[in-house]
């Protein structure tokens, strides 16, 4: 049986080594949230469900780094199911013309030991800009429930969504929105 005390994941995750390689984003313990200003009162969450795609590293090489990971827009959620509705239609995010918003790069310009800058195109509602990430290191070691690496990022940028072509209700719903990405890639 696997030990997967508090201990052991402790002991495992402050190794912080990273193997080299491909990893595939962990769906299930991947969240892609984000925050836009309403009404200039207060901000409104929601998330994206079901982000997929890769991330190629080796931390000797940090700057040959590569990633692409996409989450669908029909797959938008927050806590109203008329505004998820209003969000996939072609007023906001386009669904059925856009599937996707995707995030692809090379290069990560580490900052100190946990947190580095990773600059890629952000393609959102057909239009494609580039787009800076702060990103932080969580943690790595063995999935006690897989048996394979694990490695965990915390991610967060700020876009305009107007110049993505999203301007739907400005000013009461904000331009400026708030991404942050907490997520896990298993190795391949």
């Amino acid at each position: 049986m696997t030990d997967i005390s508090p201990q052991t994941l402790s002991i495992e995750t402050t190794q912080r080594k990273i193997a080299a390689g491909r990893y595939l984003v962990d769906s299930i313990h991947t969240r892609v949230l984000f925050k836009v200003r309403h009404f200039g009162v207060s901000d409104y969450w929601g998330e994206f469900l079901e982000p997929e795609g890769w991330l190629d590293i080796d931390p000797a090489s940090p700057e040959k780094t590569s990633l692409r990971v996409s989450v669908p827009t029909a797959r938008v959620r927050t806590n109203s199911a008329h505004l998820d509705d209003e969000l996939r239609s072609a007023e906001w995010f386009d669904a059925d013309q856009f599937a996707s918003i995707t995030l692809t790069g090379r290069g990560i310009k580490v900052v100190n030991g946990e947190r580095a800058v990773f600059e890629g195109d952000f393609s959102l509602h057909g239009v494609t800009k580039r787009v800076g990430f702060n990103v932080d290191f969580i943690g790595a070691g063995v999935n006690p429930f897989k048996g394979t690496p694990t490695i965990g990022f915390e991610a967060s940028a700020t876009i305009s969504r107007t110049e993505f072509g999203v301007s739907a209700k400005y000013p009461i719903v904000g331009d400026k929105v708030s991404i942050i990405v907490s997520a896990a890639f298993d190795f391949a």
